[in-house]
């Protein structure tokens, strides 16, 4: 079998974005996972593996591409949103040494293109939902769901107004937070704003929750109100559960999400939540992102990169 090493910077192996690919790619490959920086244990890795997945573009993809990855050596750098848009990561990468750029958006592509070698492709491969694990529950229409980080990115503030208006309206809603405070003016701004919204019994804040498919299980909405996503993968696990989507309209939303299921305003969102049917999008999100079609499109993309096929590819005697 093949060697892949799988090198995330950002997150463990539990919580990576890799971590429902694992299993998949394990039957085909002998896979090492590592959260490493620069240094002597990715060296080591690198120098053990046939192939070299790095996710993010971060500083470890940085060292790598510059100083250790030899030319040949199949690489693949998967590009999430943060690093286009806040790092100059991409701008400092020796692009030469990398086979493949996958992003999970079209939107990312499109930001990446003059930011990245021609000669480098860039591929689309969305996120994969794991329907498996996130399986229809009971959604109630009144309890919406919010997932993220609180802070300014992901737009919390729009969430208390648009919780402000619809409990003037139908006071039985109430707005339910998972996620931790990552920023201490946005915690602040939010616990302000709650208390002089009078919303103290409307929006629940919730905090870093371990069981995610339980706690989308009774809600019959999800609203999403980030200012950027590269995919969003709250919105498409909370659509398996049943949950209906509401989607600010962020750039590139209309090429990832049902173009019926945005808004614009705090008035198209409230009108969104009324007529919100809860189970509506489960097949849906089913047949467009299920994680075996993730898993597919990464075998295939993989396979691709090994050397062999790639000589093969070039003289046509495979496809």
């Amino acid at each position: 079998m093949k060697r892949l090493l799988l090198a995330d910077r950002v997150k463990g192996r539990a919580d990576s974005f890799l971590a429902p690919l694992i299993p998949a790619l394990e039957q085909h490959y002998e896979t090492r996972f590592i959260a490493a920086g620069p240094g002597g244990e990715l060296a080591e890795a690198i120098a053990w593996a046939d192939i070299v997945w790095l996710e993010w573009c971060w500083d470890h993809a940085v060292w790598a591409t510059q100083q250790i990855l030899k030319p040949g050596t199949p690489c693949i750098v998967r590009l999430h949103s943060i690093e286009a848009l806040q790092t100059d990561y991409p701008q400092r990468m020796n692009w030469s040494r990398v086979g493949r750029i996958v992003t999970p958006g079209d939107d990312i592509r499109d930001i990446l293109l003059p930011m990245v070698p021609a000669a480098v492709p860039i591929q689309v491969i969305p996120n994969g939902i794991d329907t498996g694990r996130f399986r229809p529950g009971m959604p109630d229409r009144l309890r919406i769901g919010w997932v993220g980080h609180l802070e300014p990115k992901k737009n919390p503030m729009l969430l208390m107004q648009i919780a402000h208006r619809l409990h003037r309206q139908e006071p039985r809603y109430s707005f339910h937070v998972a996620g931790a405070f990552t920023d201490l003016r946005t915690a602040r701004y939010l616990r302000q704003m709650q208390a002089a919204l009078g919303l103290a019994g409307t929006v629940w804040f919730d905090g870093h929750v371990a069981d995610m498919p339980a706690w989308y299980a009774d809600k019959g909405v999800l609203l999403s109100t980030s200012m950027y996503e590269s995919f969003g993968m709250n919105i498409g696990e909370a659509m398996a559960t049943g949950a209906f989507p509401v989607i600010h309209a962020f750039p590139g939303a209309d090429r990832l999400w049902p173009r019926e299921c945005l808004f614009a305003s705090i008035e198209e969102a409230i009108r969104l939540i009324g007529a919100g049917r809860p189970g509506l999008y489960c097949d849906w999100v089913s047949e467009q992102y299920g994680l075996d079609r993730q898993v597919r499109s990464v075998l295939d993309l993989l396979r691709r990169m090994q050397p062999d096929t790639m000589l093969a590819l070039a003289d046509g005697t495979c496809d």
